[in-house]
């Protein structure tokens, strides 16, 4: 079956009240119409979403935990749609609106700064999402002016007709580890070493990172035991600090009681791109941007290795910024 947002606002509802009676309230309607689309919800799911008490308080199931957690992810980005949507109708987009979608990356602040200075006139704004996908998509359909992605190797990006693409940089995976681990003197580790790890990641996503730490694992002789996830930096230090082993970007938020350490042979790397449209107002000076972020995120990653004491792997990595597992130049000749 197909979710909509009435399903997604139904879960939401029902998930944040803890009530059915309370959903009912919020979203408008009596009780018997929520509990009758819970119970068709459920019916087409296959699978129980919410537990019902000898109370009046429902309490989610693991299935609708993992619903309730994507519906309050997703609702605000598709409710923002259709008011982009509902307000087109009787405003049209103004062209000096720059709207930047992003993935996580360090370049972010060097980018809305250019744009900034560049387009003094111009109202520019940013949504941070980490589906590349969706990125993508709005950019192809003129929702986003620029948007910044990332991909890895073997599950390489579909670009849509009209969208220009060029990579901005490769970008190295770091390990994070516990100060006391035994291989935080190692100036660089090998993915397969760290086999015994509990580990700890991001959610699962669009994005496929799961799908390619898993498929690298996998090629190396091992299935990682992933304990943890964790959607930010604090939550995977903390983890980390616990015993658990994480990854990070080349650039991250650093932490006195972990150490970031590269893993040998550029393995598990990623490439940030650049994406515009082609009949867009960055249709000329798309690649311009990217190179201010090329820049930006050359000194950042130069400055962190430093911190990190990897200056040995900044000189490999500056003597050949391309090398890893794909065998492209910066210039993706995608349209």
């Amino acid at each position: 079956m197909e979710l909509d947002t009435h399903h997604l606002r139904l879960v939401r509802a029902i998930g944040e009240t803890g009530s059915l009676s309370k959903a009912a309230v919020l979203l408008g309607v009596s009780q018997p119409a929520v509990s009758y689309k819970l119970k068709r919800l459920e019916t087409l799911l296959g699978q129980r979403l919410f537990e019902r008490g000898g109370s009046a308080a429902v309490v989610p199931t693991p299935t609708g935990e993992l619903l309730l957690r994507r519906a309050l992810a997703v609702l605000p980005l598709m409710e923002d749609f259709l008011h982009d949507i509902e307000s087109r109708a009787h405003n049209p987009v103004h062209s000096d609106q720059i709207r930047l979608g992003t993935v996580c990356t360090p370049v972010i602040e060097r980018v809305l700064t250019v744009l900034n200075e560049t387009f003094p006139m111009s109202r520019v704004s940013m949504l941070a999402y980490e589906c590349s996908v969706l990125l993508l998509s709005m950019v192809a359909q003129h929702r986003l002016e620029l948007a910044i992605v990332k991909e890895y190797p073997g599950f390489e990006l579909d670009v849509p007709p009209g969208v220009r693409t060029e990579v901005i940089t490769k970008d190295p995976s770091m390990v994070v580890l516990p100060a006391g681990h035994p291989f935080a003197e190692r100036s660089e580790i090998t993915l397969e070493s760290l086999a015994g790890e509990r580990w700890v990641l991001p959610p699962p996503g669009a994005n496929r990172f799961h799908e390619y730490f898993r498929a690298t694992c996998w090629s190396l002789g091992f299935v990682p035991n992933v304990t943890h996830t964790a959607e930010t930096c604090a939550e995977t230090n903390n983890a980390v600090r616990a015993g658990a082993v994480g990854l990070s970007q080349g650039v991250c938020e650093m932490n006195a009681r972990n150490v970031l350490r590269p893993l040998t042979t550029n393995i598990l790397d990623r490439r940030f791109i650049m994406a515009w449209h082609r009949d867009g107002p960055f249709a000329d000076n798309g690649s311009a941007v990217a190179a201010a972020a090329r820049t930006a995120y050359r000194d950042r990653l130069r400055s962190a290795l430093t911190a990190y004491g990897c200056a040995d792997f900044w000189a490999d990595f500056r003597a050949d910024p391309g090398a890893g597992l794909w065998a492209v130049s910066r210039r993706d000749p995608r349209t």
